[in-house]
């Protein structure tokens, strides 16, 4: 039985090849891409699962609510709080201090010498806490030791080429020696906190300067902790008032609007979008994710719905075969399972075909996100059953509609050339599935042109700093006479006009913290430090609107003369800022006293995102953990490059040089906004394409439905492009009826992803035009050939009745 009907659904598609071939190739392409976004969304939501007390982490995340800040929530806490907790929380049975080692600039073993991203202080806690398993070494002592460090196996190979060979050994890092404790298994892709390295947080405590990490005024770690498994967030989220009482109000530099509460780990790197500094954390985005998962599902009802107006297209032909297979004796429930049987072949094929497809587009996919996954029939059954249930699913709903119509059709009135039925019925369902698909492509139209703008918007905009022809070449060793020598070697290429030591390319260290206004405890602000020298704010073009730079002063007066910007001025209503005085910790003099000597205009040294915050700047080589350089002529920068590099050696011997090009510090900071732009922009045009099929669909179902009509207006004289135009006319205005419906839900949705950005465009007319246009010139486009065929047709065969 099942192979007469196989062979008989074999046949029929045969019959009608190239129907086939639309509905093979749209399925294809939706399934292919719904596919590559459920592998996608699976890899995000799999972050962090592999921890067995993944469940009872929890991260500590401060809400900062002081003058010249507003409220933010950030990541980064103080260094006595994970001590603290476990002293006052009896909830909280492990705590974990993380911090960057950023006073790192290098570690070598012999002749080798790397810079790495992911080295970190940790508490010995961490190894329990976060699952770490030792391939070589004693769990229980390896971060006992101040100057030990555990690496991942795959470190431990760059190292020793073998990593048998690393347990024991020593690594330089900078100039200072570290014993190989142990070595861990490297960490899977899907954790937030990746580290390759991982050294005693007491040894960063012991270091000269970084005194801060003990007191409460100064935010730098990050802090988790595990509670025990009867206790809750939320006895510990109601605790914290008083906790802060007790160890932060009370202090004399300790902050005085401060919140605390624990963020699940299971939120930390999708729901993490609101929490600033996350240090040691990837990020992804929960809301993104999401739209994902309704572009994929949407791609995929669009190429069901091809499915189903292409066969409706197909019943007016199919209708004599019913009535003949009738006649002849099959019943309903055969004929229901012939067309979903024809249904399920196309679909096997094209879950066949998707595959294939999937394969060649994954290396692209994982090059853009910065992944490596694949399909893995082995290791991932979940895979195995949503291929499966998507496989049923598709072939029910894509052959239940047409075979249950087809099956319900009278033998008599079919073989005489009517369908017994109405076919407004099937009309309007066909012409409802293209509206519908037309919403979606009208919509993902509106938000490829809407990110598109804000993107290059975000590129053109005047940052108020220049990074084109910068170079940044970062270090460890900081102080003056270092900074001073590397300066004097940079300069002598001729292409290099001028080189400035600084905190980093955009001025900024990162780090936040109070100054006090005229010696009052009560005119209080908080703001962004940056340690710059006098040539920074020329070199990057960061214009002054009052005042002077740091140039002409004696070296005793450095570090009491501080530059602010515009917003630390309106923050304080000044309408002078010149000559007042600041209070705070970062100041050399001995009083904490330092001057306002000059006021740059406001630029922009975070993202986008960020609205534009206090900021103080101060001469302090110690603090300098770089160097920018702006040189002429962008064709000579290979050749500054390679002069660097010479330069470097001599000043830095056995260090690797760190070269960036300043404009990927904005490429860096606006990564995720330009791969989702073009994730975007790729199933845009899958939607497009299998809503052109669509609408193919149904022109093929109109117009063999009103072939006499046709042949009737020619035989009264219609011409071929009043006809024509009478056909393209109804489904131009279907396509305009989507974009109807489409805009003012898509521009509701991307207001409120624009508004996540202190600075964005406005959605005006035009955005909402052009995709309209657009999606009924691709229409036009789609149907005039078929409609201008039919207009060609001859009208006696349409006209002859059997």
């Amino acid at each position: 039985m099942f192979a007469n009907y196989l062979k008989t659904a074999l046949r029929s598609l045969m019959r009608q090849k190239n129907y086939a071939l639309i509905n093979l190739a749209g399925l294809s392409f939706g399934i292919a891409a719904f596919i590559l976004i459920m592998l996608y969304v699976q890899h995000e939501l799999k972050f962090d699962d592999h921890l067995s007390k993944r469940d009872r982490i929890f991260r500590v995340v401060e809400i900062q609510n002081e003058p010249g800040v507003g409220e933010q929530h950030v990541a980064i806490t103080m260094g006595p709080l994970a001590q603290a907790m476990l002293s006052d929380f009896p909830q909280v049975k492990n705590a974990v201090r993380l911090m960057s080692a950023f006073n790192v600039t290098a570690v070598s073993y012999g002749e080798k010498s790397f810079r790495e991203d992911h080295l970190y202080y940790a508490d010995p806690s961490v190894i329990d806490m976060f699952d770490i398993t030792f391939i070589y070494g004693d769990p229980a002592t390896a971060l006992k030791e101040p100057r030990s460090v555990i690496l991942s196996e795959k470190t431990a190979v760059k190292y020793f080429g073998d990593a048998t060979k690393a347990t024991g050994s020593n690594l330089l890092f900078d100039k200072t020696s570290f014993t190989v404790t142990g070595v861990m298994e490297d960490q899977p892709e899907t954790t937030h906190f990746f580290f390759d390295m991982l050294m005693p947080i007491a040894t960063a405590e012991a270091l000269p300067g970084f005194e801060w990490m003990k007191g409460w005024g100064s935010n730098s770690l990050v802090t988790y902790v595990e509670l025990d498994r009867t206790s809750s967030a939320e006895e510990v989220n109601r605790g914290f008032d008083d906790f802060l009482k007790r160890h932060v109000f009370s202090q004399p530099d300790g902050w005085q609007y401060l919140e605390m509460y624990l963020q699940p780990l299971n939120e930390v790197y999708l729901k993490s979008g609101h929490i600033k500094f996350q240090n040691v954390s990837a990020m992804g985005d929960a809301s993104m994710v999401n739209v994902f998962i309704v572009i994929s599902v949407l791609i995929l009802l669009i190429a069901c719905v091809n499915f189903i107006n292409i066969s409706i297209a197909r019943s007016v032909k199919r209708s004599r075969e019913v009535g003949m297979r009738k006649v002849l004796g099959a019943g309903r429930g055969s004929l229901i399972v012939q067309f979903i049987s024809e249904s399920a072949i196309i679909t096997l094929a094209s879950v066949l075909i998707a595959i294939g497809i999937v394969e060649l587009a994954l290396p692209e996919l994982n090059k853009m996100l910065g992944t490596s996954f694949s399909i893995n029939f082995v290791s991932n059954p979940l895979f195995n059953v949503g291929l499966l249930f998507l496989f049923i699913l598709i072939s029910l709903v894509s052959g239940s509609y047409p075979a249950f119509y087809l099956s319900r059709l009278h033998p008599i009135a079919v073989l005489r050339g009517i369908s017994g039925r109405s076919g407004t019925g099937k009309g309007l369902l066909s012409k409802f599935l293209v509206v519908f698909q037309f919403i979606i492509s009208v919509g993902l139209l509106l938000a490829v042109f809407v990110i598109h703008d804000q993107v290059n918007f975000i590129r053109n905009k005047d940052l108020g700093i220049q990074y084109v022809n910068r170079l940044y070449v970062g270090f460890g060793e900081s102080g003056y006479e270092k900074i001073r020598v590397i300066k004097q070697e940079l300069m002598q290429h001729p292409a290099i006009q001028q080189v400035s030591g600084c905190s980093y390319v955009n001025g900024v260290a990162g780090s936040q913290g109070p100054v006090f206004v005229d010696d009052s405890a009560n005119t209080k602000l908080y703001v962004r430090y940056g340690f710059v020298d006098d040539d920074f704010f020329s070199t990057m073009d960061v214009q002054f609107t009052d005042g002077r730079n740091f140039n002409g002063l004696q070296s005793g007066d450095i570090n009491r003369a501080v530059i602010v910007n515009q917003a630390t001025v309106n923050a304080l209503g000044w309408d002078n800022a010149l000559g007042r005085k600041f209070v705070f910790p970062q100041s050399a003099d001995s009083s904490g006293k330092a001057e306002i000597i000059g006021v740059v205009k406001d630029y922009h040294y975070y993202s986008l995102r960020s609205p534009i915050e206090p900021a103080v700047w101060i001469w302090q080589p110690e603090r300098f953990k770089g160097v920018v350089i702006k040189y002429a002529g962008s064709g000579k920068k290979d050749e500054i490059r390679s002069f660097i590099e010479s330069r470097w050696a001599s000043v830095y011997p056995g260090l690797p040089v760190q070269i960036m090009e300043a404009p990927n510090y904005l490429t860096q900071n606006y990564k995720g906004d330009q791969t989702t732009f073009t994730l975007f922009i790729y199933f845009t045009m899958v939607s497009l394409l299998l809503s052109c099929l669509g609408l193919f669909g149904l022109t093929s179902l109109l117009i063999e439905q009103r072939t006499r009509v046709i042949g009737i207006r020619k035989v009264m004289g219609g011409t071929v492009s009043q006809i024509t135009v009478h056909l393209v006319k109804d489904y131009l205005l279907l396509v305009f009826i989507a974009g109807i419906i489409a805009l003012p839900a898509g521009y509701i949705l991307l207001q409120k992803q624009l508004d996540e950005f202190a600075y964005h465009i406005t959605i005006n007319v035009i955005h909402l035009i052009v995709p309209v246009v657009l999606a009924l010139l691709i229409a036009f486009l789609t149907i005039v050939f078929k409609a201008y065929k039919a207009a060609n047709a001859n009208p006696v065969i349409a006209l002859k009745y059997e």
